[in-house]
């Protein structure tokens, strides 16, 4: 609470509320799904993944819904990815129809348009295979598919909060709370949990007293999740923006 209110003298009372509105500049509004029929269907489960993202955005007081957009082919993928500000997000499975995954991300990396590429995959073993097999550094990240649907929440939230921390944190002094692990298992269970309990609780500290667009403005300062895969990496957080870290989670 300390730090809470050093933050606060040193941004101001006034500037920091008038500053949310130019918080979270880079939102993912459009996701390309890149999967095959038989991926899709074990996603989508009922057909109903899209409700379900809606309902869960609308329960955890989310503004916006990213469109979600399904191709069957890398080429179909690659084809779109070329369209300037056509995907902000790429979400591929392990074997998206015509070409591997790691194939799939170089090509879009090659391309040069900066969009991120995610794999998401419920293969574990295939993965951890191929994880000792190749470097995966071609991925943003790499996710387990579970059957929690919230995993495409979180990861939305990640590539979000990773791509504003810089500014979010110069701008206003934004919180951050550092998570460890390596374990792709664990941390894909992980990460949809605590977004979840992140958004209730400042939705919670929020005043009610506020209209609708300051509650929306006032979640964009709520704190942002910076996943890490080793200490070395989140020792490098913590130097860069300690006067900002709200906790670690090891």
């Amino acid at each position: 609470m300390t730090a809470f209110h050093e933050l606060l003298k040193e941004y101001g009372h006034a500037s920091r509320f008038h500053s949310f509105q130019n918080l979270m500049q880079y939102r993912v509004r459009k996701v390309l799904l890149v999967c095959s029929l038989y991926d899709s269907f074990i996603l989508e489960e009922d057909g109903q993944l899209y409700e379900r993202l809606y309902s869960e955005h609308h329960n955890l007081n989310l503004i916006t819904v990213p469109n979600l957009v399904r191709v069957s082919s890398g080429k179909e993928a690659l084809d779109i990815i070329t369209i300037p500000g056509e995907i902000d997000l790429v979400i591929t499975t392990l074997n998206p129809g015509d070409m591997h995954a790691l194939d799939f991300a170089q090509r879009v990396r090659d391309l040069g348009v900066g969009v991120p590429v995610v794999l998401l995959t419920y293969d574990e073993r295939g993965l951890n295979q191929m994880a000792d097999r190749f470097d995966l550094s071609v991925f943003e990240k790499v996710f387990l598919w579970q059957g929690d649907f919230r995993i495409l929440i979180a990861i939305i939230k990640f590539v979000e909060d990773k791509r504003n921390l810089e500014h979010d944190t110069r701008m206003v002094g934004v919180q951050s709370i550092i998570l460890i692990e390596d374990n792709v298992h664990f941390y894909s269970s992980y990460l949809p949990m605590i977004y979840s309990q992140i958004f209730l609780h400042s939705l919670s500290l929020i005043s009610e007293g506020i209209n609708p667009s300051q509650r929306f403005l006032r979640m964009r300062a709520r704190p942002k999740i910076l996943l890490c895969s080793t200490y070395e990496e989140a020792w490098q957080y913590y130097l860069t923006y300690h006067r900002c870290i709200l906790g670690v989670i090891s």
